[in-house]
């Protein structure tokens, strides 16, 4: 009877999984633009501006490479305060000048365009639309690497400026910029969707915001002393290479975080056979800060020799006797090539020799990391445990679910443990399975059925947890399956700058995670079909808006950082909420309940096997790793 329940309910989310159903066009094809009905968690609609009241609405047109963190941001920002948002992706300069023309916008906004834009959009009259490039840099900076540029030279403050297109790149009239501090050692992915995102929305709002109050844009003026930019020329490849008989680990680390995830910072190693030199791509570099292990692990190693090993990521010694750890490696540049934990890509004649050394699974105090990589890491805090997992761009390999389900065991069977917070990591709490993995194993479609079991597990683990109330605490974006994993913790808070991305059909899959259970029972049944079928991303406090999630703690990262702390404790000294948790769990969790969430994951993992096999998902799959 569930089993034909389910069918029937989910039988039209996966009718047609080729178009996205997304406010996106390519090209010159034009797409429905879904918009999800808010209601309040009492079912009551309500209005579906959750932004600011904006006085004046108006049809903004983007023209970007991609849907990427950026402009999924500023369109669910300015779409909830009730503007029109078309978003056209990687399109040519013909396909500008006729969307323009064909929409006559009030605004056209380029959030992440690479490629020129036509002057016939910007050399118009005044009363034509402006057409708004969101720069990377302060007001005055120039140039294709701006924010590679500032990593680089260590830079304490940056910024991002919305100007005018013109003939000269990034010298057009500016409408508005925002200003951060750079406080933490970042690659140039986590400083763009973390402080690049916060700070170009709060200037694009201000734009749209001058926009209707008719304030004009500035001239970019290098007399004005607020002008601190100058252009800086594009980076070529030896700006990104990595000498390890000359560099020191930090120099080394801070190359490779400026060029991390794209396009990677260059390594030569020597192919001993044959006596050639072998280029490397290299990613997520860790600085080594434990003296024992670079003493103590092949002592007689030589800078640029590989002296640990440890889940998937290479120990390099330093000329200045430290050493950096690269989680991932890409074999070339190209896009033939795909980017892989650093072991995978290593020839086992470059491993010979090298030890595995395991991480140490302990509890750390409050606020504490461990002081070298290290993926998964708990902190304690009197009776609460902070479970922490940074996977690499948040996917999650079969193996490293296997770990993940570990330490969730380890915390829920701890007697010490009343509460456990599960944190993910700073940029992503997770975004599923581990797709450049499954691509790169030898069998796709047996690795893809491991991954999604393994993934299974965990949330298997989680929802097991009896006697502990468990909160998923998202402080980086999620999507797909990572999305539904955090629904099966006792509550849900994020911030208000997470973007979640909560369906599966942009790559061809029906979906698991017993997602059929958990986001029905939060949402409702009609508002989960209709998250699932709209190939959409979501605001958190849209989540909160509608049940999904239960609350907002703070406005942003750095605000959640702070608050986590302050309301887990007001959590555990509310005695009267813990027992409501804890009892409303003791009564679910009956030997029924545990045979109806097993039999959701049977129906949902019967449709997944048929999609691994699909042209559809290996076609969206390929596409998504090999750019």
């Amino acid at each position: 009877m569930l089993r034909a329940q389910l069918h029937h309910l989910y039988k039209r989310q996966f009718v047609s999984t080729s178009p996205l159903l997304r406010c996106i066009v390519k090209q010159n094809t034009m797409t429905t633009v879904p918009q999800l009905n808010i209601k309040n968690k009492k079912g009551v609609e309500s209005t579906p501006l959750l932004g600011e009241e904006v006085q004046n609405r108006y049809n903004i047109l983007f023209f970007c490479n991609s849907n990427n963190s950026l402009t999924q941001r500023a369109y669910l920002e300015l779409t909830t305060r009730g503007h029109r948002v078309q978003i056209v992706e990687n399109p040519s300069q013909e396909t500008m000048i006729q969307w323009t023309q064909r929409e006559n916008p009030d605004i056209i906004v380029c959030p992440f365009l690479t490629k020129r834009v036509p002057p016939q959009l910007y050399n118009r009259s005044s009363q034509s639309a402006p057409c708004w490039i969101v720069h990377p840099g302060i007001m005055g900076d120039r140039g294709m690497h701006s924010i590679d540029w500032a990593l680089r030279d260590q830079l304490p403050e940056w910024g991002v400026t919305i100007l005018q297109a013109a003939d000269e790149m990034d010298s057009g009239d500016i409408s508005s910029t925002a200003t951060f501090p750079i406080r933490r050692q970042a690659t140039k992915s986590s400083l763009y969707q973390n402080e690049i995102v916060q700070a170009a929305i709060r200037a694009l709002l201000q734009a749209v915001d001058h926009f209707g109050h008719g304030i004009p844009p500035r001239p970019l003026d290098y007399d004005q002393s607020d002008v601190k930019g100058f252009f800086r020329p594009q980076m070529v490849w030896d700006d990104r290479l990595v000498d390890w008989k000359t560099m020191s680990a930090q120099a080394i680390a801070n190359i490779v975080r400026m060029s991390d995830s794209q396009p990677g910072a260059i390594m030569y190693t020597e192919n001993t056979a044959h006596g050639a030199k072998i280029r490397r791509l290299i990613y997520g570099a860790h600085v080594e800060k434990s003296s024992s292990i670079i003493d103590n692990k092949r002592p007689h190693a030589k800078a640029g020799d590989i002296i640990a090993k440890r889940n998937g990521a290479v120990l390099f010694k330093t000329i200045d006797n430290q050493g950096v750890w690269i989680s991932h490696m890409k074999a070339s540049h190209g896009k033939e090539f795909i980017k892989l934990p650093a072991t995978s890509i290593l020839s086992p004649c470059e491993l010979e020799g090298v030890e595995e050394i395991p991480p140490n699974i302990q509890y750390y105090p409050y606020g504490q990391r461990p002081s070298t990589f290290q993926e998964i890491w708990m902190n304690r805090q009197g009776h609460v445990a902070y479970i922490h997992f940074e996977f690499y761009n948040g996917a999650m390999s079969t193996e490293q679910c296997l770990r993940l389900r570990q330490v969730i065991r380890r915390c829920g069977q701890d007697q010490f443990i009343h509460t456990i917070v599960l944190c993910g990591g700073y940029n992503y709490f997770s975004n599923g399975i581990n797709l450049n993995i499954i691509e790169a194993s030898k069998d796709p479609t047996v690795e893809s059925w491991r991954n999604i079991n393994a993934i299974d597990d965990v949330i298997k683990e989680i929802f097991s947890i009896r006697d502990k109330v468990v909160i998923s605490a998202l402080q980086g974006n999620a999507g797909a399956g990572g999305v539904m994993m955090a629904l099966a913790a006792d509550l849900v808070w994020s911030h208000d700058s997470v973007i979640l991305n909560p369906h599966y059909k942009s790559m061809g899959l029906f979906g698991s995670e017993y997602y059929t259970y958990f986001l029905p029972k939060r949402v409702g049944q009609e508002k989960a079909k209709q998250i699932t079928d709209n190939v959409v991303p979501m605001l958190a406090r849209q989540a909160v808006k509608i049940g999904m999630f239960d609350k907002l703690i703070a406005k942003d990262h750095d605000h959640f950082d702070q608050m986590l702390q302050v309301e887990v404790n007001k959590l555990i000294q509310d005695d009267q909420q813990i027992q409501n948790l804890l009892d409303n769990k003791r009564k679910l969790m009956t030997d029924d309940w545990f045979r109806l969430l097993h039999k959701h994951r049977n129906y949902e993992l019967d449709q997944m096997k048929q999609c691994f096999k699909s042209q559809e998902y290996i076609e969206a799959r390929q596409k998504f790793v090999y750019h």
